[in-house]
């Protein structure tokens, strides 16, 4: 899942800064430098100003989170510092969001402005019998087998279960264009796949005292031939 979630923060970067936007993504060697059997967290930022802190390893405000494995939900308190009703989450899952979301603890709830559901296994292509990761064998990740920072990768970047994945953050989120961001992902067809085919729970209906979040099935409008600004 490592390499999942490096395509997903990899392509988010690439695209900005092909908007002109300043980018940056980086790994997180905090919680643990080696990356043995832990949870590990990838980070792009971007933005109309220049990044001053490009060394920080870890991002303690994020705005968007994706998490690639559902059971990762019950994991951490991946929205830490995330103001209120500001945060996107997206999951990999084909449960139902009303069922994830009771994983979430109020403190973490009252973060969402949008929780973003969408099967990015039944809708990406894979190999193999179980439709599960494109990555099959560690060799393939990168010249040095174990896909440290700055190894060059062996596979295309947005492969398998992160292409629907991506596709669904840029739909809900609706900040970098659909089509600016397709053009950087390998499997374009399943990153527009994840972006027409996701669920969407608002909260700004329960910030503006309106009762309970909606929940609504997302289709992304159709990408324009040119929408690179």
């Amino acid at each position: 899942m490592d390499k999942e979630a490096r395509d997903v923060s990899s392509c988010i970067a690439t695209a900005a800064r092909a908007l002109g936007l300043y980018a940056d993504n980086v790994s997180d060697y905090v919680d643990d430098p080696d990356r043995t059997n832990c949870l590990v967290r990838r980070y792009a930022r971007f933005g109309d100003s220049p990044i001053v802190d490009r060394f920080v390893y870890e991002n303690p405000r994020p705005d968007w989170v994706v998490l690639v494995e559902e059971t990762i939900i019950k994991a951490v308190d991946f929205l830490r510092g995330t103001p209120e009703r500001s945060g996107v989450l997206v999951i990999n899952s084909q449960r139902d969001p009303e069922y994830l979301l009771k994983f979430l603890p109020g403190e973490m709830k009252a973060k969402l402005a949008k929780f973003v559901v969408v099967d990015a296994v039944g809708l990406a292509e894979q190999r193999g019998g179980s439709p599960w990761m494109f990555v099959r064998n560690l060799s393939e990740l990168a010249f040095d087998r174990m896909s440290t920072e700055g190894a060059e990768e062996r596979l295309a970047i947005g492969l398998g279960i992160a292409a629907p994945l991506i596709g669904a953050l840029v739909a809900a989120t609706g900040v970098l264009p659909l089509d600016a961001v397709a053009g950087v992902v390998a499997d374009r067809d399943a990153m527009m796949r994840g972006a027409a085919h996701h669920a969407v729970v608002e909260f700004a209906a329960v910030a503006q005292g309106a009762g309970k979040p909606e929940t609504t099935q997302a289709t992304a409008p159709a990408a324009a031939p040119h929408a690179a600004r």
